[in-house]
């Protein structure tokens, strides 16, 4: 199996395959905050894992840049420092799972490591919030 094969395997899993169904996701009740900056490298990695997992399920993700900078392969972005759930991050990579209709963070994953560590832990950390009732 290859790498991107894994990650959207990993993915779909997570979102379908182990307890999260596809039509939890139609309207979105969970969404994503990936705050970083553009010159880091682990950031870089950390998106590049993230896309390639979330982007077959569909699962929103706001890029809250540090720099001011697109962290790719993410075009779009925010300012971190003007988001009211992203201003006060300050370890980069963090990824902050968040119930959309409440605004509540249920969820937060700082660092990365390799793909496949980072990945796991998204599933577990979805995972957990469908037991705790936000997916």
């Amino acid at each position: 199996m290859n790498r991107r094969h894994f990650i959207t395997g990993l993915a779909l899993a997570a979102m379908n395959g182990q307890g999260i169904a596809a039509e939890d996701y139609q309207k979105p009740t969970v969404g994503l905050i990936f705050i970083g900056a553009s010159w880091c490298l682990y950031c870089k990695a950390a998106a590049n894992a993230l896309n390639a997992a979330a982007a077959p399920v569909e699962l929103p993700i706001l890029v809250a840049s540090q720099d001011g900078k697109p962290i790719p392969p993410f075009p779009d972005f925010v300012l971190a420092e003007g988001h009211p759930l992203a201003s006060d991050v300050v370890k980069i990579p963090t990824l902050l799972f968040v119930h959309v209709p409440s605004q509540t963070i249920f969820g937060k994953i700082e660092g990365f490591r390799n793909p496949r560590r980072y990945l796991t832990r998204v599933k577990q950390t979805l995972l957990s919030g469908k037991e705790a009732g936000y997916v």
